[in-house]
């Protein structure tokens, strides 16, 4: 994990302080079932996920966007769904075949409504913002996320501006 803290300005929208950190070591499969390719076959990588999260206001007794203690919650949380397991569409048309294979342990299966990077990064973003905002009584929100599947490629999920705008109240 890596991380850098930024001050930002601007906009009601914005956040004053910004923390980004990085999660990486979350080797996983999955299949795109429906793309006419080698992405419907099964594969997997290395995710790496880089979640920024914003705050107006840092914690009164630490000075701190977040504790970086309160992000072992958060990699248990990739870990459970990433970590050496199978992410499968909920709409793939071979699941039943792989819940057989998770059920005989040789899979650890995830169903997921979009199982690429794509998904993944929403995925994140949305439990990730849940639990930190449980955590923060609301004083921290995630603002976005990137998912990396390699070196070359990556994928961003921000909230849509009425989200955001709910984020900054």
């Amino acid at each position: 994990m890596s991380s850098s803290v930024s001050q930002t300005g601007g906009s009601s929208e914005a956040m004053r302080f910004t923390v980004t950190k990085m999660f990486d070591d979350l080797p996983c499969s999955h299949r795109a079932w429906a793309q006419q390719g080698k992405c419907s076959f099964l594969h997997g990588y290395e995710r790496v996920f880089t979640i920024e999260f914003g705050c107006n206001e840092l914690e009164k007794d630490t000075g701190f966007v977040i504790d970086f203690g309160a992000m072992k919650t958060i990699r248990a949380l990739l870990q459970d769904q990433f970590d050496h397991t199978t992410v499968i569409a909920e709409n793939d048309p071979e699941l039943e075949l792989f819940q057989a294979l998770s059920e005989k342990q040789i899979i650890d299966l995830r169903v997921m409504h979009h199982p690429g990077m794509e998904g993944a990064a929403e995925w994140v973003f949305h439990n990730v913002d849940a639990l930190v905002k449980r955590q923060t009584n609301h004083r921290v929100h995630v603002l976005k996320v990137e998912a990396r599947e390699s070196r070359k490629n990556a994928v961003t999920f921000t909230p849509q501006r009425a989200q955001a705008s709910e984020a900054s109240l």
